[in-house]
């Protein structure tokens, strides 16, 4: 088959998926330097397409498109990346749907949160803390205030700084376009990190699941990730999809010794949260692990140690990094962790044991529920994470143990259970152990109840309810 006909049905297949989105979306506009791009007609492409279909059978009858549909479609089942794609695929843009759906049904409040459009579809990624991303994405960092208000300082720069590069693919410094529209496209540009970036945190996932447990349990535990209710935020502008894939591809490639490249994810996770700099805490761990075994085994590898060392200070150095640009600004290296007072990040936001009595004393666990839903639903993922611990032990290691109380730990001390639901769905961990022990009849019945509490929690998530 020539090279041309093969050309001209790429291109007709690319001009029909084109109608479809224009059909959905209404068109779209791209801002490429001094080009502008823009598609706002169902039928041009779609005639387009027919032109060059009739040319190319006339022309070449060999393979016809609907034959090689048919064959790719086979070959994608059979490859073996397909599972992780229509889990990404089917998950991620489910959850954008019911979110949508969700808005045009319920509505949001009318007063307090921002909108960046009036258009329903177009809004959607600007929720909570997407804002504040949106804004340093597109304007950078500033300082407006003491520590008792809300500041974007508080925001580490890797995201919001990858949300700038994939704006400008969006127009999101278009100088013709509003504030508002600026900043929605770089929210949508988040969006796009968000989904592609999981989409790699899984791929790496895969990789240490297999190494770990085996190769039957990697589909099952990136199944479990997915359908985890606050999985929600993986398909959002925030950081969680980001932190994942930095964290998870640091952990394989620092247990397989490859110092550079575990370096380098080590410093994005210490640029892309609070907490990633516990991760280097968790790189001296999987050291002591492997100097253990190496201590009782016959087989001594060549180890080097100074090299672990250095690697593992990468995600301290990476907030170390940011701890300085903050300095630049307020004059004081802890000042974004001072400002997150402003959110109720202290350590009387922790609710004390006796409250907690005195609530079940004034009636039954429902009626507890029912009065704080924000804090039930996030003390689930809390409790699910704590009791996973041990099996986490067990079957992934005590580094990856480490991982879960480091993390989970000095957010809960210092803000209750204040966001721990979203935290929780980044415990990798967590879900290679549950792919180890979950009986397979039971990973079906899990799956459909998780999926139908994340299209509860994105409908909360994206109508502005709590608990976000």
């Amino acid at each position: 088959m020539p090279f041309w006909a093969r050309l001209v049905d790429g291109l007709v297949v690319a001009l029909v998926a084109l109608a479809g989105f224009v059909l959905v979306f209404g068109g779209f506009t791209l801002e490429l330097a001094s080009a502008r791009l823009s598609s706002h007609s169902i039928f041009r492409p779609l005639l387009i397409a027919l032109v060059l279909a009739t040319v190319r059978h006339a022309r070449c009858r060999e393979q016809p498109l609907h034959h090689r549909l048919r064959a790719w479609a086979t070959r994608f089942a059979e490859a073996p990346r397909s599972s992780l794609m229509l889990i990404v695929l089917g998950s991620r843009f489910a959850v954008l749907a019911v979110g949508f759906f969700a808005v045009i049904s319920f509505g949001i409040p009318k007063e307090g949160p921002f909108v960046v459009s009036r258009d329903p579809l177009a809004n959607l990624p600007a929720r909570y803390d997407a804002g504040w991303y949106g804004g340093i994405a597109t304007d950078g960092y500033r300082v407006e205030g003491g520590y008792d208000l809300q500041q974007n300082f508080a925001f580490f720069p890797a995201y919001p700084m990858l949300m700038r590069v994939g704006g400008y693919a969006l127009g999101a410094f278009d100088e013709r376009a509003s504030n508002e529209q600026r900043t929605g496209r770089a929210l949508w540009a988040g969006t796009l990190i968000s989904i592609a970036a999981f989409a790699w945190a899984l791929a790496f996932l895969h990789r240490l699941t297999v190494e770990m447990i085996g190769l039957p349990e990697a589909n099952v535990a990136l199944a479990l990730i997915a359908a985890y209710p606050f999985a929600v935020f993986f398909s959002a502008p925030y950081t969680e999809s980001l932190f994942l894939l930095a964290a998870v591809a640091a952990f394989y490639r620092f247990r397989r010794q490859e110092w550079l490249s575990a370096a380098a994810w080590g410093l994005l996770v210490g640029l892309t949260r609070p907490n990633g700099c516990m991760l280097s805490v968790v790189l001296v761990c999987i050291i002591g692990e492997h100097l253990w075994q190496r201590r009782r085994s016959a087989a001594r590898e060549p180890y080097n140690l100074p090299l672990a060392a250095m690697a593992a200070a990468a995600p301290g150095i990476g907030m170390l990094a940011f701890a300085a640009y903050v300095r630049s600004l307020t004059g004081d290296w802890l000042g974004w962790i001072r400002v997150q007072q402003a959110w109720g990040r202290d350590s009387s936001a922790a609710p004390s044991i006796p409250t907690f009595i005195n609530w079940l004393n004034e009636g039954v666990l429902l009626n507890v529920i029912s009065r704080r839903p924000d804090d039930s639903l996030n003390a689930v993922g809390l409790i699910f994470v704590v009791l996973m611990l041990w099996p986490v032990f067990r079957h992934v290691g005590f580094a990856a143990a480490m991982f879960v109380v480091v993390n989970i730990g000095p957010a809960v001390l210092s803000g209750g259970v204040l966001s721990i639901g979203r935290l929780s769905a980044t415990m990798f961990p967590v879900f290679i152990a549950l792919a180890a022990l979950l009986p397979r009849l039971w990973l079906v019945p899990l799956v459909i109840a998780w999926a139908l509490g994340q299209g509860l929690v994105a409908a909360l998530f994206f109508t502005w309810r709590p608990p976000f």
